[in-house]
């Protein structure tokens, strides 16, 4: 069988052929699915948390809801409906909103077809040929309230997963919020399937203790070694290619990442001219390889530079007429410093504070509130600085903060031995 390159290596939102089973993972997942319990898949970017799903469900199995920063529950819930084909007369009568910013008695208007004999009848068209006819019933709910959208959906025979992609693009309020929700979902038997970008376990617990024995967590990390060999020898044979020469150095600079050993395997096809199956086997150079390199970091340098020079960016007076600390600024000038075995395992927070107050042209005024207020919020300042995916998060219960943007790894590893900030302009010198 012939098979085009995208196919077989790269990343996608498609499945590609170079997809392995991973018995600690897939299995987990699969038996996961046969409950009623919630199911939460979790890890960095681009380590196949999307993958894992569209593996194992057929898209007639679930529906899809994408998150972004300014989702509430009450648009989760909008999007949920109108995919079931819900047949819907919205009423806004807005007079209060909780605190989560929804409109509290926003309530939808439901026509379904009358329970019991569905009130199907017979009518008479103009051309007198027999039609059928559905008699409805009209029901109303309201969208803040999780039980009133488990009930619309146990109305209309609602049976499919529910995917929440991007969770970690919600504020901490509407998590919050959507995690007592998940509560009531459970207990009207619907299933939904969280995905997303961080690297500890009970996130969700976090918000909701009472969600203990109602989630199945899924952590899409780490892959092995092993893994990445199976990976590799599977498109060889799809492609007719043979990696021997390089593939070792593949699996060690792809540092854990199965989506940057992907686009490895895909740019140093493309160098050898290889876009599809090849009549005779060819055998992939270290010429080969070393051009792919340099194209993976020319593309992830741009994106990682733009991230770094919006993360630093502060204006340089407070509104109190104090100049800030810049904590952003000598965090990655900290993060420039430190041993890369370091940053691949994890930073501790106090690794982290006497890092920056070492380098801090105010080392004094550095204090632990400072800290705490900028790894607490890490991801949400992120996310409102543009920078998606994030590149770190930071895990309270651990106090450890880790790189979560699998492709900042290769990055680092490929600007070691230069100044990151040579051309960053210093935020104080403004």
């Amino acid at each position: 069988m012939r098979y085009i390159l995208k196919e077989v290596f790269g990343v996608s939102n498609n499945l590609n052929e170079t997809y392995i089973y991973r018995e600690k993972i897939d299995s987990i997942f699969i038996e996961a699915l046969s409950t009623d319990k919630h199911i939460i898949i979790y890890g960095a970017s681009k380590q196949g948390k999307t993958y894992l799903y569209k593996r194992h469900l057929d898209p007639n199995e679930y529906i899809i809801v994408e998150c972004s920063p300014t989702t509430k529950t009450i648009d989760i819930y909008k999007s949920i409906l109108r995919q079931v084909g819900v047949s819907s007369n919205m009423i806004t009568n807005v007079s209060t909103n909780d605190i989560n910013g929804d409109k509290a008695n926003l309530s939808l208007k439901i026509k379904v077809p009358y329970a019991g004999e569905l009130g199907v009848g017979l009518g008479i068209n103009k051309e007198n040929s027999v039609t059928e006819t559905k008699t409805f019933s009209t029901y109303e709910y309201n969208l803040s309230l999780s039980q009133d959208v488990s009930e619309a959906l146990m109305c209309l025979n609602f049976d499919k997963k529910i995917i929440i992609e991007n969770f970690h693009y919600l504020t901490d309020d509407t998590q919050r919020k959507f995690a007592f929700d998940l509560r009531t979902f459970h207990d009207c038997n619907m299933q939904f399937i969280i995905l997303g970008i961080w690297k500890e376990k009970n996130r969700l617990l976090q918000f909701n203790g009472d969600l203990v024995d109602r989630i199945n967590e899924i952590p899409v990390e780490p892959w092995t070694t092993g893994d990445f060999h199976r990976i590799i020898t599977k498109g060889e044979e799809l492609l007719n290619v043979d990696f021997n020469l390089i593939r070792d150095a593949i699996v060690s600079d792809a540092f854990n990442s199965v989506g940057v050993l992907q686009e490895l395997c895909k740019e140093v096809c493309i160098d050898a001219k290889i876009f599809n199956t090849s009549k005779a086997q060819i055998s992939l150079s270290e010429n080969n390889y070393i051009n792919s390199v340099d194209q993976k970091v020319e593309h992830y340098s741009g994106r990682h530079f733009r991230s770094f020079e919006a993360f630093i960016e502060q204006n340089s007076i407070q509104k109190n007429g104090v100049k800030p600390l810049y904590i952003p600024y000598y965090f990655l000038k900290m993060l420039s410093n430190i041993r890369f075995e370091e940053i691949q395992r994890g930073l501790k927070r106090s690794v982290i504070h006497d890092g920056i107050k070492e380098i801090h042209h105010r080392h004094e005024n550095v204090r632990s509130s400072d800290m705490s207020h900028f790894l607490h919020n890490i991801v949400k300042y992120q996310i409102r600085k543009g920078i998606t995916p994030p590149l770190f998060d930071y895990d309270i219960s651990s106090r450890k903060l880790r790189i979560i943007d699998s492709t900042l790894f290769f990055y680092l590893r490929y600007f070691r031995d230069k100044n990151i900030f040579e051309d960053i302009t210093n935020p104080m010198e403004k």
